[in-house]
């Protein structure tokens, strides 16, 4: 049976939202986790299935970017809002992790593939910058719980996922620049210069000031409409838009930006909270921002299951996700908290849940509509897709257990670990 475009988006969309949904209520008591049953969907309606969303990377690969460029914007805003706004909890694990950890996956992807993959230095370099950052959204049992959540391991986990995002982007750019995608500069001098120092910081600084202004804004209009819920779906929105377009308006990185718009925004709450308008906005923006990205984040999940099932390499790629997940990733931890503050219980389980999601997907096509080979991309795809679902199966089934016992254990120098 041919089953028309419209008919079969239709089918998709009320499937997404009806997950969104039971991901909500009944289906959150069932042992296995919910992206592991999002990504299990998306193999069923794929190829492998009834072939309802039967599309190629390569092909399709706008639709893809976009898509989970729009869940990872929404991921960082929240993770922006979440985080308690003090420059000794992000220096003790978020930023080392976010800079250290990241630069050590790097290295350890590029050597894996030059060495062990024979992939040329671009495209290792740009396998290692696809694979690196973390995922704000899918870990969701391990990321801060409410605004007032400072418990060290996972405001490691949220802090890091929120910044690796958009730290990795210089990487994507240096690996496109190696296969002659991106200019680098004589001796990497542009790419040192404008791709790493100017757009880092300017996104951070133009997110910051769009977070600082949008709130301003925001508390002066719920107080003229005399509400402390007026118009939120259009302020997170908003936030997102300006943030993220004025960005790249001055060729900044956008997802650092909406993350540090995300903290601006909590930091103002903070600084007035003797008054109930700036601390009510930023609740509210987290709670509308929430479902926008749990409907993004079933949409994207069930989209890689349909994927997985075109590149499935499992049966050759499987090793390289178990060097990152528990070779790579444990020594890039170690290194970046060899000093910190922060027991070894936490270390340990910091250096498990680095899952891999939406942020390498949309890495990897990024790169690919900017004219990555088809046999290169279609090699990484392979790797990627292969890593993100086996990440999803294991992390994701893994968290709720051993967060359980984390929280029943003894804790280690609680006191400290609250910030006090």
């Amino acid at each position: 049976m041919t089953i028309e475009p419209v008919t079969a988006w239709s089918l998709l969309a009320g499937l997404i939202f009806l997950l969104a949904a039971l991901g909500r209520g009944p289906l959150r008591r069932w042992p296995v986790s919910m992206p592991a049953i999002y990504l299990i969907v998306g193999a069923a309606v794929g190829p492998w299935g009834t072939g309802l969303l039967d599309f190629e990377l390569i092909k399709h690969v706008k639709v893809v970017e976009s898509v989970t460029e729009v869940a990872v914007l929404l991921s960082l805003l929240t993770a922006g809002l979440q985080l308690k706004p003090q420059w000794r909890h992000y220096l003790r694990a978020p930023i080392p992790l976010a800079s250290v950890t990241m630069v050590i996956t790097i290295a350890g992807v590029t050597l894996l593939g030059t060495l062990l993959l024979d992939l040329p230095l671009g495209a290792a370099v740009l396998l290692g910058a696809v694979l690196a950052p973390t995922d704000p959204v899918l870990a969701s049992d391990v990321q801060v719980k409410h605004h007032d959540d400072t418990d060290r391991l996972r405001y490691a986990l949220t802090g890091e996922a929120g910044l690796n995002d958009g730290a990795a982007f210089p990487f994507i750019m240096l690996g496109l620049g190696l296969l002659g995608h991106h200019e680098l500069g004589e001796f990497g001098w542009r790419w040192l210069t404008v791709d790493l120092l100017w757009a880092t910081t300017a996104g951070l600084g133009i997110g910051w000031a769009s977070g600082y202004l949008v709130s301003r804004a925001a508390v002066w209009i719920k107080r003229q409409a005399n509400s402390p819920t007026a118009c939120e779906e259009a302020l997170t929105l908003g936030l997102i838009g300006l943030s993220y377009g004025a960005a790249l308006l001055f060729h900044a990185y956008g997802f650092l930006a909406v993350f540090a718009a995300g903290a601006a925004m909590r930091l103002y709450a903070e600084e007035r909270s003797e008054g109930e308008q700036p601390d009510k906005l930023m609740h509210t923006v987290t709670a509308v921002n929430n479902q926008f990205g749990h409907i993004m984040e079933v949409a994207v999940v069930v989209m890689v299951g349909a994927l997985v099932t075109t590149y499935w390499t499992i049966a050759t790629d499987w090793w390289i996700a178990m060097f990152v997940f528990f070779l790579i990733r444990p020594m890039g931890v170690m290194m970046a908290l060899r000093a910190k503050d922060i027991g070894l219980t936490q270390k340990g389980m910091i250096s498990i849940f680095g899952i891999r999601g939406i942020g390498s997907l949309y890495y990897l096509s990024y790169a690919i509509s900017h004219g990555l080979e088809d046999a290169t991309a279609n090699r990484l795809a392979g790797i990627v897709l292969t890593t993100i679902a086996l990440s999803i199966m294991i992390h994701s089934n893994a968290a709720s257990l051993m967060m359980r016992a984390y929280a029943d254990g003894p804790k280690e120098d609680e006191s400290s670990s609250a910030g006090k």
